[in-house]
């Protein structure tokens, strides 16, 4: 079994002044989205991965084999479900800040709903306590 290795400080350097590359840690390597969707289209047009990095520059005795067929396995995932190529941990997209307005009107729907709770919940013991007084005892005790 073939244990993954670190990259090389000089690897990763190398990699990080690439344009197309993103992010490059001694462990994961980020490309842009500009390369995933020039890599997509390459790729669907029947050109091989390796010749499509080995065309834009990038080393792929660096990156090794695993990575590239990797690569391809998360681009072709993303086409099927119709997804951009955007790295969202790059970007670190999240729900979108809720302005005030948003944030109090979500406050106030849930307060009202708390509200509307409580009301049936009153009602539902008044009814309670009138049926107890109407038999002369707690409802539900013992007999």
């Amino acid at each position: 079994m073939r244990t993954r290795k670190p990259m090389s400080k000089e690897c990763v350097n190398k990699l990080k002044e690439h344009p197309y590359v993103a992010k490059a840690t001694e462990w994961t390597v980020s490309f842009t989205s500009d390369f995933k969707k020039m890599a997509y289209n390459e790729y669907y047009n029947g050109k091989s991965m390796r010749q499509i990095f080995i065309d834009a520059g990038l080393d792929v005795e660096i990156l090794g084999d695993k990575r590239l067929q990797n690569f391809r396995n998360k681009l072709l995932q993303k086409a099927e479900k119709d997804v951009d190529f955007e790295d969202r941990r790059i970007n670190n997209y999240r729900k979108e800040a809720q302005s005030t307005e948003a944030q109090m009107a979500k406050r106030i729907r849930e307060l009202e709903h708390r509200n509307a709770y409580l009301e049936q919940e009153n009602e539902f013991l008044k009814k309670i306590q009138s049926v107890e007084k109407a038999y002369g005892k707690k409802a539900g005790g013992a007999k």
